[in-house]
């Protein structure tokens, strides 16, 4: 994948629906939505191709969409590198060989069903609206015994559990989720830049979850209340398309658990 200008309208292509029960259907992308035609983000120059997978009816859908190459959009792309080990009712299975309706292990020890998984790749040195591509490696046993279990990758989207006291006073709960961004230290955890294009994913269950990744305990995907906000109309309704097995933002339901921001971390270890 490799960033570009945005592309000319291309014809609808017609879905294809795989007919296998959806924890036995072949990974495949099976069709591509073009850029929308309306006026859109005045910064969205560049675009990038989204893929994703949802389960619709107990079968798997799966498209791509070519679509400006907001933050935002990436976000919902970028949490879990190639390989990632994810917990499922079955064991650890790559991130890559999720399929939508397989039942993912939370950390309070719940299976939940995943939905969706989105995926993307991160160029070094392509055009971009955002920062340069860096992923996270968060070093085995860094957080405590097993978590993670081995040395493990994240992309710039990942958060992880955080039972620190602190958050009690700070956002009235017994645990918060921090991004990865913000505890790169060098040492747990070592932020990277990729030196060739690099895959990554993010996963969406049936609702806002924290899941087992190698061990460690990690959100799924839920936009937050920050991207409704941010985004004009005409790029939220397209935000939306990525997810089809939703109706509006509000289905994405509420947050699980508390987020804090790399500032608000910051401003919490001073």
């Amino acid at each position: 994948m490799t960033a570009s200008p945005t592309l000319p309208p291309m014809p609808d292509l017609p879905s294809r629906v795989r007919s296998e029960p959806a924890w036995t259907v072949p990974r495949r992308t099976v069709s591509r939505i073009p850029v929308s035609q309306k006026p859109v983000h005045p910064r969205a120059r560049v675009t990038r191709r989204f893929e994703y997978e949802w389960l619709e009816h107990g079968l798997v859908r799966a498209e791509v969409s070519v679509a400006p190459a907001l933050p935002a959009f990436e976000a919902a792309f970028n949490a879990f590198t190639h390989g990632a080990l994810i917990q499922t009712s079955e064991g650890p299975v790559a991130v890559e060989d999720l399929s939508p309706g397989m039942m993912l292990e939370s950390a309070d020890g719940r299976h939940s069903q995943l939905l969706w998984k989105g995926s993307i790749n991160l160029v070094p040195g392509a055009p971009t609206l955002g920062d340069e591509p860096r992923l996270y490696r968060v070093m085995s046993d860094a957080f405590g015994l097993g978590r993670p279990v081995q040395d493990q990758t994240f992309g710039p989207g990942a958060r992880r559990l955080d039972r620190d006291p602190k958050f009690h006073a700070t956002v009235g709960a017994k645990a918060a989720l921090v991004p990865l961004t913000a505890i790169a230290d060098g040492h747990a955890v070592i932020e990277v830049t990729p030196l060739s294009p690099t895959r990554v994913y993010h996963l969406a269950c049936e609702t806002h979850e924290t899941i087992l990744a190698a061990g460690l305990e990690v959100e799924t995907f839920h936009p937050g209340p920050e991207t409704p906000i941010s985004l004009p109309e005409e790029m939220l309704a397209l935000f939306m398309q990525f997810f089809p097995h939703l109706g509006t933002v509000r289905d994405f339901g509420r947050l699980d658990t508390p987020r804090v921001t790399a500032d608000e971390f910051f401003a919490m270890s001073a």
